[in-house]
């Protein structure tokens, strides 16, 4: 007899949810849904393992654990854009959702928080600057203090920041501007020896699926994955090697940071600058899932050299 297949619940079809997909939909027995406010506007994601369902994650708590609970995994994909009160009340749902399973005499919720990104134990709130920041450490508590006694066990994967974003033209760290001069200005934040971890979004659904088939061990907690983990100052070196530009450096230290960011209290990006110059941004690459899975990831020289060759 075939056991019924494992039913996964991806919040979100962005940059992140969309690359999740083709690794999810590809594991055995599985049926994936995609919870998102507009069905309609995504069907062309639809396939004999992949259904949509209409979700507004702003609804009021707790309409949404009793979905939840038809699920075996829950992933939250929504996005940097998601409001900081949207992050705690998707936890609080999800051990809502653990509980009701166990009065249905249902197994734990996998839960994998919407957490791709930096380690917020150490970043924190960034010292006020980001409360998206803060309201991800504080899920982090609610979990390790409340999943196992409301039958949710969850996994957060941080993943540095997305391998693209390293190279955005708004973020000013890579800065093609002057490319039509044969330069590149390269920045650094903090100082040339900083560090930045990043990973490819399809790297990282690749890790995911590998995760969920329990190819290594996932205990409650975090566990961390990178494409790459390289300073400032190898960033630049590996810019000079790929453009065939001349490369101009350009330090932006905590102060010029700090100075940027009173210049324009309420410049998002600045503030990000500022937190992403401290600690919590970056781990060796041999403390990651990926090491441990012996899987081959996008590095940052690879992903420039196909940038430049565009």
């Amino acid at each position: 007899m075939t056991s019924p297949p494992t039913q996964i619940l991806l919040l979100g079809a962005g940059e992140l949810g969309t690359a999740f997909l083709p690794h999810l939909s590809a594991l055995p027995n599985t049926h994936i849904t995609i919870g998102i406010r507009a069905p309609s506007k995504y069907t062309h994601l639809q396939s004999p393992n992949i259904s949509l369902t209409a979700i507004d994650l702003s609804s009021p708590s707790p309409s949404l654990a009793r979905i939840f609970s038809a699920y075996d995994i829950l992933i939250s994909a929504t996005g940097f854009g998601a409001n900081p009160s949207i992050v705690p009340k998707l936890a609080e749902e999800a051990l809502l959702a653990g509980k009701i399973r166990t009065e249905q005499g249902k197994g734990k919720l996998w839960f994998f928080p919407w957490q791709w990104g930096v380690d917020y134990d150490v970043i924190g709130d960034g010292e006020g600057l980001m409360p998206l920041f803060g309201a991800q450490r504080d899920v982090r508590n609610l979990l390790r203090k409340k999943a196992d006694e409301n039958n949710v066990k969850w996994t957060v994967v941080s993943t540095g920041i997305f391998m693209s974003f390293l190279f955005e033209q708004f973020w000013g760290i890579v800065d093609r501007s002057k490319e039509g001069e044969g330069k590149v200005v390269v920045r650094c934040l903090r100082d040339w020896d900083h560090k930045v971890t990043v990973t490819d979004v399809n790297d990282i659904g690749r890790v995911l699926a590998r995760i969920i088939s329990r190819d290594v061990e996932a205990e409650d907690g975090v566990m961390y994955i990178a494409g790459d983990t390289v300073s400032y100052g190898q960033l630049a070196d590996i810019v000079k090697r790929v453009s065939g530009k001349q490369v101009e450096q350009e330090a932006w230290s905590m102060d010029h940071l700090k100075k940027e960011l009173d210049s324009a209290p309420g410049d998002g990006i600045k503030k990000y600058r500022l937190v992403f110059a401290r600690d919590g941004v970056w781990w060796d690459m041999d403390r990651t899932a990926n090491k441990a899975l012996s899987m081959d990831m996008m590095d940052v020289e690879t992903f420039a050299r196909s940038l430049f060759s565009r």
